[in-house]
C-alpha cells in the first residue's frame, strides 16, 4: 500500500449514483444497473467506478450496509426535461404567504425586495415560488402561494464610501454579442480566464477593449470554493469558439453606471454605494453587478486600476396594496434534496415540465417531502422570453435503488491508494483521519472508494482502491 497521503484537486462536475442497502456481493449488479442506465441516456463516462460508505461504523461482511455506487459522468443529454437531483445547503429566506391568482406573484417579489431594503438585507439570488394547492383543483383567488427569498444581513452603517471617477448615472447599454467563458471553484482563477480569453482573441485577431465579469449569485452567501462566475469579451462579427466558450447576445437594457479608480479590493463598496442610489431612486435591482476592467493589473498600478460597475435595473412599479395571508417573516431552510427539470424559454411549458417530473416521481416510487416549487435562475423581467428557471419538488434523501445525477463543486481530498480487500478498508481510512489531524484538514462527510481496476465479487486480497476524502485545511 501506498502510505503517502496526498492532496488532490477535484475538479466540479456530475456524477451519476445509486444509493443501496445490501451487501458488497452486490457491487456487480448495481454496477451493470449503472452501466446501462448512463449509456441509455447518452451519458459520457470518465474515470472509475467508486462507493461511497461508512466503514468506520458498519460491519462490511453484513448483508445490511448501506452505500451508494457512481461513476463520473459528462453529461450529453439532449431531452431538457431530464430530471436531476442537487442538495440544497441550508440557508436563511425572507418569506411571504400569499392567497389569489398568480399573476400577482411578481408584485408579491417587490414586496419581498422591498421588506429587505428597508430591514438591511441583501438578496443572495432570486426568488422561489411554492406551490401549496392545485390551480385545478381551486379557483384562482384560492390559489395559495410562498415565495421565498434568500437573504444576507447587510448594514450600511459598515460600507466603506470610495471615490467615484464618474457619479452614479442610469443609462442605456445597446444590444452587444459576446463570448464568454463560465468558471465555478476560486475567484482567483480569474486572472487565468482573463488570460485564456486574451490568447484566444490575440489568435483571432480581435482587440480586447475591456473585460466584463459578472457572478452567478451572490458572493458573499456561497464558499470561496463554490463560486459561480464568467468573462466575457464583446465581438461585433462571427467567431469560431471554443469548446469551453460561448456566445450569448445581451438584449438593450438599463443599468446604474458608475466608474471606479483604484484597487478591486473596494469593487464591493461600489456596488453597495449603487444599491443605495437605487433604492433612494426607486429602482429595483434585476441582477447581479457587472464589472468592466477597462485596464490592466499588468500594465498599471493597483491605485490606477479603472472598473466599470454596471447593475441592471428597471423601475420599482408594483401593486402595494395586495395582502398577505400572514406578516413577513425570516425562516431557517434546513438542507435538503430536490429533484428538478431545468428549462429556458417562457413559461408555456411549465404545466408540461411539472407532469413529467411528477411522472418520474411516480415511476421510480420517490418519496416527496413538500410542495413542488419554481425557482428562478434569471430575473423574469429581465428577458420575458429567455427566463431561465427550475421546476423542482423536496425528496426523501434517503430513497434507495434510484438512479441520480449529482451535481458537485470543485474540492480538495485526502488520497491514499488501497491494496487489498475491502475488509481492511478501515486502516487505510485511519491513516487518512491521522493525517488529517497532524496536518490541521477538516474531513467532510464520507470517503470515495474508487477501484482502479474492477469492481469486486467478494472480499478478494488484491484489490486496487484508491481512497479520497474531502477536506478543507483548518
Amino acid at each position: 500500500m501506498d502510505k503517502e497521503v496526498k492532496i488532490e484537486n477535484m475538479k466540479a462536475g456530475s456524477s451519476a449514483i445509486i444509493k443501496h442497502k445490501g451487501s458488497f456481493e452486490e457491487l456487480n449488479l448495481i454496477y451493470k444497473q449503472i452501466n446501462k442506465w448512463v449509456k441509455d441516456k447518452n451519458f459520457g463516462i470518465f474515470g472509475n467506478f467508486y462507493s461511497r460508505f461508512d466503514f468506520e461504523h458498519n460491519d462490511l461482511s453484513s448483508n445490511n450496509i448501506l452505500f451508494e455506487l457512481g461513476i463520473r459522468v459528462k453529461e450529453k443529454i439532449k431531452d431538457k426535461n431530464f430530471v436531476k437531483i442537487v442538495e440544497v445547503p441550508g440557508r436563511e429566506v425572507i418569506s411571504a404567504l400569499y392567497k389569489g391568482p398568480y399573476l400577482n406573484l411578481h408584485s408579491i417579489h417587490q414586496i419581498l425586495a422591498d421588506y429587505a431594503r428597508k430591514n438591511d438585507l441583501a438578496p443572495m439570488s432570486y426568488p422561489t415560488e411554492i406551490y401549496l394547492n392545485d390551480p385545478l383543483k381551486v379557483k384562482s383567488n384560492e390559489l395559495l402561494t410562498e415565495v421565498q427569498f434568500p437573504i444576507l444581513d447587510y448594514n450600511p452603517e459598515n460600507i466603506q464610501y470610495v471615490p467615484l471617477v464618474t457619479n452614479i448615472e442610469k443609462k442605456t447599454i445597446k444590444k452587444q454579442k459576446m463570448l464568454v467563458m463560465e468558471h465555478y471553484g476560486f475567484i482567483e482563477d480569474v486572472f487565468k480566464v482573463r488570460v485564456d480569453l486574451l490568447k484566444w482573441a490575440e489568435k483571432h485577431s480581435i482587440e480586447v477593449k475591456a473585460f466584463h465579469f459578472k457572478y452567478h449569485a451572490n458572493p458573499d452567501g456561497i464558499s470561496p470554493e463554490g463560486m459561480v462566475f464568467r468573462v466575457g469579451i464583446p465581438v461585433d462579427r462571427d467567431v469560431k469558439k471554443d469548446s469551453n466558450m460561448k456566445i450569448v447576445e445581451n438584449q438593450e437594457h438599463e443599468v446604474l453606471s458608475a466608474v471606479y479608480k483604484g484597487p478591486y479590493v473596494n469593487i464591493p463598496s461600489v456596488a453597495r454605494m449603487m444599491v443605495d442610489y437605487a433604492f433612494e431612486n426607486n429602482l429595483e435591482i434585476i441582477d447581479f453587478a457587472e464589472e468592466i476592467y477597462l485596464n490592466s493589473i499588468f500594465d498599471v498600478s493597483c491605485d490606477d486600476l479603472l472598473t466599470e460597475v454596471r447593475m441592471d435595473v428597471m423601475d420599482f412599479n408594483f401593486d402595494r396594496n395586495i395582502k398577505l395571508e400572514k406578516e413577513i417573516e425570516r425562516k431557517i431552510i434546513k438542507k435538503h434534496e430536490v429533484a428538478f427539470i431545468r428549462q429556458t424559454g417562457s413559461f408555456e411549458k411549465i404545466n408540461k415540465i411539472k407532469t413529467d417530473l411528477f411522472n418520474w416521481v411516480e415511476k421510480n416510487n420517490i418519496k416527496v417531502s413538500g410542495h413542488h416549487f419554481l425557482r428562478f435562475i434569471n430575473h423574469p423581467s429581465l428577458y420575458p422570453e429567455n427566463i431561465s428557471y427550475e421546476i423542482g419538488i423536496p425528496i426523501d434523501s434517503n430513497v434507495e435503488g434510484v438512479m441520480k445525477v449529482l451535481s458537485y463543486p470543485k474540492h480538495k481530498t485526502l488520497s491514499l491508494t488501497h491494496t487489498g480487500s475491502i475488509s481492511t478498508l478501515k486502516d487505510t481510512h485511519e491513516i487518512i483521519k491521522n493525517h488529517a489531524e497532524e496536518n490541521k484538514f477538516q474531513l467532510l462527510g464520507l470517503p470515495v472508494t474508487s477501484f482502479v481496476d474492477k469492481i469486486p465479487e467478494n472480499h478478494e486480497e488484491e484489490l486496487l482502491i484508491k481512497v479520497r476524502h474531502p477536506a478543507r485545511k483548518i
